[in-house]
């Protein structure tokens, strides 16, 4: 997928959004979590608080209890092995409670009204303590709860004054590990953070195959786009089954290729009427100008002139074909009778014609053909037209006594035609223009060398509409190598 891509940019957009909405909620649900797990410590905390001080009330009720004529009867009993004392069954029960609020683990203490240390859980050190002084807020009348933060450990505390036996004001400090409670916060981050990611890369997956879907139509418009030519301005893309702006869209590029294809109907006629036009009036006057020569009486410097008139009128009668011709190609298919040929056969006849072009000059022309038939589909007549066209320019810029050579190579279900030269060579620069239609390459130390540089235009489209192509590697003053490919018919 490319970045630059409409579907990798909503794929992106869709994946962001979805990322923003998801860390919000994350975050919404971390805090509200967090915030259960505090409350519920700090009611736990309420009820240890309670259990503790109920505690101390029972103790004091106890040393009152002992402190009378009744308890110390009750003493002598209990050493007698016959009774059990209070004071023993609320230690008991005290272990138990400590064992079941899980007050081993906690830290507490209890301060008097001045704010001076009574009594202490077993578990609180000296530095616990300043710890508590200094993060505790002291209030003998009001009960509030705070965190605190020792050894890198959180605890959530709460400071609760009570009343001992209903007279002296005491205050309670307890404070609790939140350790379970970060452990699992940390859990749920963890939980958050890979959903977070696995929800995310299925909405990429899901996002590019939607949008995949979405821009369908998009990417048929493309490939028509791609696909359409001068020569097949005919294609329409299918309108139904459409969103209501891709089926907009559609429709609008419809409309734009039927106005092509008429545009391109409007040059095509006037190509042709004008090629018509022209070569009715030319053809008079060679004509016309023929029979002058014929004439006796005609003077020998007006037949010169004629002469020359004859040849440019030769001349444009020629390149009005080959335009005409070119018109059809671009634009016509059906002008080709393609039936399947021997390409041996076809060259050793082009070979033995061009031999005659080629003795005037004294090259030496020879043919390297394959052994056995070689099939393709071509138009004889056109196809005969582009060899004539390269061995006629190889034999016109070849000097006398230089070499071409006709050469077929099978590779790649493919027949690469060569012809080679020892001609004058083209420069690189213009190599890549000789396809242009009246590119016509001059040279100050050359003569011209005539032509009305529509040929190897002509060849190369007649070679494209045959399924290949033309192309040339030529060195100054070495010659040139025009390669013709053509697909073979499978054997």
């Amino acid at each position: 997928m490319k970045t630059r891509s409409i579907r990798f940019k909503t794929s992106v957009l869709y994946s962001s959004i979805l990322c923003v909405i998801l860390a919000c909620f994350s975050m919404y649900l971390f805090h509200t979590v967090r915030q259960i797990l505090y409350e519920d410590e700090q009611e736990d905390l309420q009820i240890e608080s309670g259990q503790i001080k109920a505690f101390l009330n029972a103790y004091a009720s106890i040393s009152l209890r002992e402190n009378s004529p009744a308890g110390l009867m009750n003493k002598f009993l209990s050493a007698s092995g016959e009774t059990v004392s209070d004071r023993e069954i609320i230690d008991e029960l005290w272990k138990q409670e400590v064992r079941s609020l899980g007050l081993r683990k906690d830290l507490f203490r209890i301060l008097s009204s001045k704010g001076r240390v009574i009594l202490r859980s077993e578990n609180m050190t000296n530095e616990m303590d300043r710890v508590f002084d200094a993060q505790f807020l002291f209030n003998p009348d009001v009960t509030r709860f705070t965190n605190l933060k020792f050894n890198k450990i959180n605890y959530n505390g709460i400071s609760d004054p009570f009343k001992f036996s209903n007279r002296n004001v005491f205050v309670l400090q307890l404070a609790s590990s939140m350790a379970p409670e970060n452990r699992l916060l940390s859990k749920l981050v963890f939980f958050i953070i890979e959903g977070i990611l696995a929800i995310l890369l299925m909405t990429i997956f899901m996002g590019a195959f939607l949008t995949r879907r979405i821009l369908k139509p998009v990417t048929d418009i493309t490939q028509a786009a791609n696909n359409i030519s001068q020569k097949n301005l005919n294609m329409r893309l299918p309108e139904k089954e459409l969103d209501q702006e891709m089926e907009e869209l559609v429709k609008s590029f419809n409309r734009m290729i039927e106005r092509l294809e008429q545009s391109f109907a409007h040059v095509n006629e006037f190509s042709s009427h004008v090629a018509h036009e022209l070569k009715t009036p030319l053809a008079i006057i060679k004509s016309e100008l023929e029979l002058a020569l014929g004439d006796e009486n005609t003077k020998a410097d007006d037949k010169r002139v004629m002469k020359v008139a004859l040849g440019e009128i030769d001349r444009l009668i020629r390149t009005i074909k080959d335009l005409l011709l070119l018109a059809k190609l671009e634009y016509k298919l059906n002008i080709f009778n393609m039936e399947k040929i021997d390409l041996t056969e076809f060259l050793n006849d082009i070979y033995q014609h061009s031999k005659i072009l080629a003795e005037e000059k004294k090259i030496k022309l020879t043919l390297v053909a394959t052994k056995g038939p070689v099939l393709i589909e071509a138009d004889p007549v056109h196809l005969r037209r582009v060899f004539f066209n390269l061995v006629h320019n190889a034999v016109k810029f070849t000097p006398s006594h230089g070499e071409i050579t006709i050469s077929i190579d099978l590779r790649d279900k493919q027949a690469f035609i060569s012809i080679k030269d020892t001609g004058i060579g083209i420069d690189l620069a213009d190599q890549s223009r000789i396809f242009e239609k009246f590119f016509r390459i001059r040279r100050i130390d050359q003569d011209d060398f005539g032509g009305n540089g529509l040929g190897l235009s002509m060849a190369r489209a007649v070679a494209k509409s045959h399924g290949g192509d033309i192309i040339v590697k030529s060195e100054i003053a070495k010659g040139s190598v025009f390669t013709v490919i053509l697909p073979i018919l499978p054997s």
